[in-house]
């Protein structure tokens, strides 16, 4: 992560970054003092990749009104590209556009809109814009091939200094835990995912009143017999007087899947806690990260199955019966009681305790009611049986686990 040390930002804003192990690969930097933009890698150690003149709004100080010719001070993201229809000595050839206003500028009732990142046709001299960042086009033409829309942020102060090697911050490590937090308790439907929020500051961010917000998101837990949500590799970002983490993320439910950047607005209220104040959600199909999220899942599912094997060498019916939703269908038999006496009385009951299972082949996919587990299974009991059987198990989250959901086995 990068550190921002800020002052009083009713006053200014000056940054002090350091690089530590939350930094994002890439974050962009316009320091509207100098009117230079730069470029820094966040692999440690932090450091300065390129940077060069740029130009910001004709008037001093932080953006508060819509018209004020100030380009707003903060954490942004780039949003969206535009190429089309863009005056060529304003703009160039080429814009991005930011988040602006983002949550914690709405709370505190900045207005304005269309601030971006963009070209500029005509000779590029200082503070020469309505509020957006601009620079000639060969500068853009290379920015362009750094960043990853709805991903790269964007530092927008008056002053920016820093160092290349900082230590960790104790505030980011806290966030950063908290956020996987809030997305376990959101997965589990815990109440415990409300008490992320700052519930005086996130109606102000979003218009929505507070107990509103958790009606409608209780009613979205009811909707759903199960909730996967997964993220990966967190990243924060210190502005003034708030904090953002943002990451991608995988929402999976039945009939239901989404793929993009969540982003998390954080303050501390007035014990020192950090609390959400504001959220941004960015749709964002990625077939990498697909693919990296049906990896982990992978993973984490073949533990499930070799668990939920040795529970069956073990003859142990109390942990094999821990891996089955109550409702689980096996081949003939509904429920977890039925599968358990069918067990105890027909299977194992009888002296047909198994001596050996192999699982082969295991391949793991994406289905409607979860991920479907299909295997090759050899299989031995105490009595001399042996068989060679497919199976296929569908199993879904319950609450921070995996649960076996229907079982099906068909000969060789």
């Amino acid at each position: 992560m990068i550190l921002l040390f800020s002052m009083n930002h009713a006053v200014a804003w000056n940054p002090h970054l350091t690089g530590d192990a939350y930094a994002p690969n890439t974050l962009l930097v316009v320091d509207k003092k100098n009117q230079i933009f730069f470029v820094f890698s966040g692999k440690n150690p932090m450091h300065k990749e390129y940077s060069w003149q740029c130009t910001t709004g004709q008037a001093h100080g932080d953006k508060l009104v819509e018209g004020d010719l100030k380009t707003p001070e903060g954490i942004y993201f780039l949003e969206r590209r535009l190429t089309k229809n863009l005056p060529y000595d304003l703009y160039g050839e080429l814009a991005f556009t930011l988040n602006y206003p983002n949550p914690v500028d709405r709370i505190n009732n900045k207005t304005g809109h269309s601030i971006w990142i963009h070209g500029r046709g005509k000779e590029v001299v200082p503070y020469d814009t309505e509020g957006c960042v601009a620079m000639d086009m060969e500068r853009m033409l290379k920015l362009e091939k750094l960043v990853t829309l709805r991903n790269t942020p964007v530092i927008i102060t008056e002053n920016v200094t820093w160092e290349t090697n900082g230590q960790d911050s104790e505030q980011s490590h806290k966030i950063i835990e908290q956020s996987i937090q809030w997305a376990m308790d959101w997965q589990i439907r815990s109440d415990r995912y409300f008490e992320h929020y700052d519930p005086a500051m996130y109606p102000k961010s979003t218009g929505q009143c507070f107990e509103c917000f958790k009606a409608d998101r209780k009613k979205l837990f009811n909707q759903y017999s199960w909730m996967d949500v997964y993220i990966e590799q967190p990243k924060v970002l210190e502005g003034p007087n708030y904090f953002v983490s943002y990451f991608n993320q995988v929402f999976y439910a039945p009939g239901f899947y989404s793929v993009g950047v969540k982003r998390l607005y954080w303050k501390t209220d007035e014990s020192g806690d950090f609390k959400i104040v504001g959220k941004e959600w960015r749709s964002l199909p990625d077939d990498l990260l697909e693919q990296r999220y049906l990896a982990a899942r992978t993973k984490e599912l073949h533990e499930v199955i070799f668990k939920w094997v040795e529970a069956r060498l073990a003859a142990d019916i109390q942990k094999y019966a821990s891996f089955y939703y109550k409702d689980a269908i096996q081949d003939d038999l509904r429920g977890i009681n039925s599968i358990v006496d069918r067990k105890k009385q027909d299977v194992w009951g009888k002296g047909s305790l198994p001596t050996e299972i192999e699982l082969k082949n295991i391949t793991v996919s994406r289905v409607d009611q979860g991920f479907e587990v299909k295997f090759v299974q050899n299989y031995s009991n105490a009595s001399g049986y042996s068989d060679c059987r497919f199976k296929t198990l569908v199993l879904a989250p319950f609450g921070s686990d995996w649960l076996i959901k229907a079982e099906r086995t068909e000969t060789r």
